[in-house]
C-alpha cells in the first residue's frame, strides 16, 4: 500500500471517529433533554390533577351552599310556624 493510500484511510478513521464522538455527544444531549422534559411533564401532570382535585371540591363546595340554603329557607318557615303556633297556644 502506498504512503498516499496509508494516510487517506488513516485520514476517514480518523473522522468517522470524530463523526461517532460528536453523534454520541449529540445523542446523550437530545437523552438528558428528555429526561428533563419528562421530568417536567411529570410536575405538570402532578399541578393539573391537584387543579382538578381543587376544581371538584369548588363544585361539591357550591352544591353543599345550595343545599344549605335550601334548609335556611325550610328552617325559616318552621321558626314562623313555630312562631303562629306559639302565638295560638299561649294563654291570654
Amino acid at each position: 500500500m502506498d504512503a498516499s493510500t496509508q494516510q487517506l484511510w488513516i485520514l476517514s478513521l480518523v473522522a468517522a471517529v470524530a463523526v461517532v464522538i460528536v453523534v454520541a455527544i449529540v445523542l446523550e444531549l437530545i437523552v438528558r433533554t428528555a429526561r428533563q422534559i419528562n421530568e417536567l411533564v411529570q410536575q405538570i401532570w402532578t399541578g393539573g390533577a391537584r387543579i382538578a382535585q381543587n376544581t371538584v371540591t369548588l363544585a361539591l363546595l357550591r352544591d353543599t351552599n345550595d343545599l344549605a340554603a335550601k334548609i335556611l329557607g325550610s328552617a325559616s318557615e318552621i321558626a314562623k310556624a313555630a312562631s303562629r303556633i306559639r302565638q295560638r297556644t299561649a294563654a291570654p
